[in-house]
This record gives C-alpha cells, sequence and structure tokens, in this order.
C-alpha cells in the first residue's frame, strides 16, 4: 500500500475534475521547502518576473500604447526602462489600435531618442500591425512560437479577447486564453482601457475596465495616469502581486516618448483637482499682449492731441488689460496677474516704469518710444 508521502507526490494528471483534467502535482509541504528556492528572474527590475502576466492600463489617449510600445523596445534591446534595468529577450508586439504608418513613426521617435540603430532591434522585436484585421490569441501565441518570442504584449485586450467584458463566464474564458501563454513560457503583456472618468479616481487595481477577474489575473497592473497639473506629464503606479509596491513616479512625454523626470511630483488628475489643470494653462498664457495693446490703443488716442503723451497710470493699464483678457477668453483672471505682468515687462526692458510722480504719486507707464521723456531725465540725472 501506497504510503502518505507516495500519495502527495503523486502527479494527477488523470484525475478528472469535471469536464476538465488537472495536471498538477500535489507536494508535502515539508519536502518542498526542503528543496532551494528558485531565484526571481525579473524582467523588468523590481516591475515584471519573467513568466507572468502583467496588465498597462490607463484612460483614453493617456499613451498605453507608448508605454506598451516603449516597453517592447527596452526589452527588445535589454537597455532601462524609466531607469529600471531589462533583461534582454526577444519581443512579439500585436498593435490591433493604431494605423501601421502612425505606429512606425512612433517607434522610430522612441529609438531616435534613446539611440538605438535599426540593427540593435534586427531579430530582437517583431511586430504585428492588424488594425482593422481580426486577431486571435491562437495566432498571436502560433507567431511567439515560430519566431522563438519569450515575451508578447498584445494591445489592446479588447480587440482580441472580442468579448463583453462585464460577463463573467466569457472573462473566464479570456483568461484560459490568456494562461496557455504562460504554459509555453511566454511572459504576456496585455494593454486595458480604463472606465470612462478620471481613472485617478479609482484605486489602481479597479481600473481595468469590466469584469473585477481581469483586474484580478495578471501579477502586474501598470497604470499610466493623467498629470494633475502638467498635459505633457504622466504618472506610473503599480500594483505587483510578487514584488514589493513602488512608489509611483512622474514622466515626461514632451520629446513622443516616457522620460523619467524627478522634478515633477507624482500627483495624479482626479475629478477633485482637476481645475487646477486649467488654471496651471491660464497662468501659463502669455499676457503681455493684452498690456501692449492697450498702451498701443492709448499712444494712438493722445496722438491727435494738442499736449505730449507722458503714459499711462499703471493701476489703469492693469485694469484695462484685465478687462481686456476676461473679454477675450470667457475666463476669470486673478487682480494680482496683471499688475505682476508689468513688473515683468517692465524688467524685460519691453515697457518703462516710472517712479512715483506728481501729488498723487501715480506710476505711469508705456512703451520705450513714448517714455523718452522719461528715460532721457533720468539719463541727465545720472
Amino acid at each position: 500500500m501506497d504510503s502518505m508521502e507516495d500519495l502527495l507526490e503523486a502527479e494527477v494528471a488523470d484525475a478528472t475534475i469535471g469536464d476538465r483534467v488537472s495536471s498538477g502535482v500535489c507536494k508535502d509541504a515539508a519536502n518542498w521547502l526542503d528543496e532551494e528556492d528558485e531565484q526571481d528572474n525579473p524582467l523588468v527590475e523590481n516591475f515584471i518576473e519573467m513568466g507572468e502576466v502583467f496588465a498597462m492600463v490607463g484612460q483614453a489617449k493617456a499613451g498605453k500604447s507608448l508605454l506598451a510600445l516603449q516597453l517592447a523596445v527596452c526589452i527588445a534591446t535589454g537597455i532601462r526602462f524609466c531607469g529600471m534595468s531589462c533583461t534582454r529577450h526577444r519581443v512579439y508586439v500585436a498593435n490591433l489600435e493604431v494605423s501601421a504608418k502612425q505606429y512606425k513613426k512612433r517607434l522610430r521617435r522612441i529609438c531616435n531618442a534613446l539611440g538605438i540603430p535599426n540593427e540593435g532591434l534586427r531579430g530582437w522585436l517583431l511586430i504585428d500591425n492588424m488594425k482593422g484585421e481580426s486577431a486571435s490569441f491562437d495566432t498571436a501565441l502560433a507567431m511567439c512560437k515560430t519566431h522563438n518570442c519569450e515575451v508578447a504584449i498584445i494591445d489592446p485586450f479588447y480587440q482580441i479577447a472580442r468579448i463583453v467584458e462585464t460577463d463573467e463566464q466569457q472573462c473566464l474564458d479570456a483568461v484560459e486564453e490568456m494562461k496557455r501563454f504562460t504554459q509555453a513560457k511566454i511572459t504576456l503583456g496585455m494593454v486595458f482601457h480604463s472606465p470612462k472618468g478620471f481613472s485617478g479616481d479609482r484605486q489602481l487595481i479597479d481600473m481595468i475596465s469590466g469584469s473585477s477577474i481581469l483586474a484580478r489575473f495578471p501579477e502586474s497592473v501598470i497604470g499610466l495616469l493623467n498629470h494633475s497639473t502638467i498635459k505633457t506629464a504622466r504618472v506610473v503606479d503599480a500594483v505587483l502581486r510578487n514584488y514589493p509596491p513602488p512608489e509611483p513616479f512622474s514622466v515626461s512625454t514632451e520629446r513622443g516618448l516616457l522620460e523619467l523626470d524627478s522634478t515633477i511630483l507624482p500627483e495624479v488628475a482626479t475629478s477633485r483637482n482637476a481645475w487646477r489643470r486649467a488654471e496651471q494653462a491660464e497662468r501659463q498664457r502669455d499676457l503681455s499682449p493684452f498690456i501692449m495693446d492697450v498702451l498701443k490703443a492709448a499712444a494712438n488716442g493722445a496722438a491727435s492731441k494738442a499736449e505730449p503723451y507722458r503714459g499711462m497710470p499703471v493701476g489703469v493699464l492693469a485694469d484695462k488689460a484685465r478687462k481686456a483678457y476676461i473679454e477675450a477668453t470667457g475666463k476669470a483672471l486673478g487682480e494680482k496677474r496683471m499688475p505682476t505682468e508689468i513688473k515683468t515687462l517692465s524688467s524685460d526692458g519691453k515697457i518703462v516704469v516710472t517712479d512715483r510722480i506728481g501729488k498723487d504719486g501715480v506710476k505711469l507707464a508705456g512703451t520705450p518710444e513714448v517714455m523718452k521723456w522719461w528715460t532721457e531725465r533720468k539719463e541727465d540725472d545720472k
């Protein structure tokens, strides 16, 4: 009669459970602990383990496809991704959403920015452009096996799964399809869309659109989130099953790729702070044209008068320029913004502002041409 240990170690390949056959091995826990631990095999340092399924998720137009393509390039060449080391592996990318023409431009932009020559990718990165075509997990897996690819990135999930993402049974079926990649020792990365609205309002694990089954399955969920105030910045965050939780970090997208930027605080856009982005944009708007237009109009109006024009009181200038801005844009503007801009223009020499003069002690402002009466007097005083 078999001992308990023999029974525990026995393969149960023939054990039928419902319609399925188990291929697992039941082990005695003590014997298992007697064995040496397997070493970690990171694909991306402290982020993604080889043999896992990982998800990339974000709002529409947040840059998920850019993230997926840049990650593929870094893995295929073995260079760092946003400061994290990557181990080099042959990568298959299924591009199902972006036109081949635009995808090629993105790839070239990434390679040029990272200093990667064409030869650096040859034989290591295979891109399957299938926008507008029918794709399947079967064809993607077959391509990986044909080209000996150890990493597959599919962008996006809904184009290959073609399921109702709120249907739990269909999601379970899709999970079984994704498991086939790990069974073939292929690390699988999937791009998911998040529901409409601010992704920052949700926990990262809840960002994947549809059934929670899709969110629970991947070992790593990497979120690409809009920044609270900077349009060209994103915040990268992650929920990891097999590595310690990382700190969120900011990346810039100004050059058409994701570049680590430690000067930007990783503050995610939410419905509560969305107003700050609009406010930031208004802060960055050039206000000098409104000031110069008011000065020009005042000088033109004074040209027909007999008395010499000596400039406009600074307070009046700021008030009129602020009203012109509000009328032109339909947006509010803080009362201190125009006086601050006037000081900046004066410091830059684009306008001249006098000291306080007259019995009322006002300051007058005007263009250098108009204000020669003041600047020449100042020269004579030296």
